[in-house]
């Protein structure tokens, strides 16, 4: 009881509309896909017909793994993001026994979605969805926050076509660019050898990820793959980067950058983040005040 009170403790209000928000303002259409604590509903707010995306966090299931730092870091983030490539939170309320976050509805679907079905993205679209990614992650490494979960899967469009990243929950807050954090978490692919070394990572690690979801978008899969996971830990530590022939030159510059094994020497892994990448050969045609404004084409 005591924690389930400090979580309300920490989800306060979004705005003064929020006093009256339940899940009786909400129509439920159809179940868009199932977590670890939870699940994601489209729903329809019925005094304004909008669609939002409502995830549902059991607390049972999220305390009985001593994961509520993860779902209060998801709803604080959120919170306070105002970014055109990060998923907006509407309105944040909860039960006695569940968290409900009413998010933006993005309804092209998640990035792996549409890997699964066309295997691999031409080059220009692929650059499309980083430009996107990466001013996304600029923005919260210079609120000091570290993504650690970048994959497919974390990456949804809305209905122009254009990427938003979601799911915040392994999110880290409060790191400074000379700070580091030991916590084991991601997706095993897209695990960086500093976070698989367990020595600390810092803002960097979103870099190497940003890496691997270039070299799967543009290959269908990711670097150092193997079936076995021992294996794929081995090769993402030791192994030898290598590229279809199809890769062009310049992406395989900036993939060698990223995926760097070293953050100290990986591309955007020194002081000026996210600009160090902007200025890689491969974006030169890139026009990042209109990408930022939502209008690159």
């Amino acid at each position: 009881i005591n924690v389930y009170n400090k979580m309300s403790i920490s989800l306060n209000l979004i705005n003064e509309e929020e006093e009256k928000i339940s899940t009786k303002d909400f129509i439920c259409l159809a179940l868009l896909g199932r977590g670890s604590f939870g699940e994601v509903y489209l729903v329809q707010k019925i005094n304004n017909k909008k669609k939002y995306a409502m995830k549902v966090l059991r607390k049972e299931r999220i305390m009985g793994q001593n994961l509520s730092r993860y779902a209060l870091a998801e709803r604080n983030i959120l919170s306070l993001s105002n970014h055109p490539f990060i998923v907006k939170l509407n309105y944040a309320f909860q039960s006695m026994t569940k968290l409900f976050l009413i998010l933006e509805y993005c309804p092209g679907g998640d990035l792996a979605k549409h890997l699964s079905m066309e295997k691999k993205f031409e080059e220009k679209r692929a650059k499309f969805y980083l430009c996107e990614i990466l001013l996304a992650l600029e923005d919260l490494h210079k609120r000091n926050i570290i993504f650690r979960d970048l994959k497919p899967d974390n990456v949804v469009l809305d209905n122009e076509g254009h990427c938003k990243l979601t799911d915040f929950g392994l999110s880290k807050e409060g790191i400074n660019n000379d700070q580091y954090t030991k916590s084991f978490c991601g997706s095993i692919a897209y695990l960086a050898p500093e976070v698989l070394k367990k020595q600390g990572h810092g803002k960097a690690v979103d870099w190497y990820l940003l890496g691997v979801l270039l070299y799967e978008m543009l290959t269908g899969e990711t670097p150092y793959y193997d079936n076995n996971k021992n294996t794929l830990f081995y090769n993402i530590e030791h192994g030898n980067l290598t590229f279809p022939d199809y890769v062009s030159n310049n992406a395989k510059n900036l993939l060698t950058g990223l995926l760097q094994k070293d953050p100290k020497k990986r591309l955007g892994g020194g002081s000026r983040d996210a600009e160090e990448i902007k200025e890689h050969i491969f974006f030169e045609d890139v026009d990042w005040n209109k990408d930022y404004e939502n209008k690159i084409v």
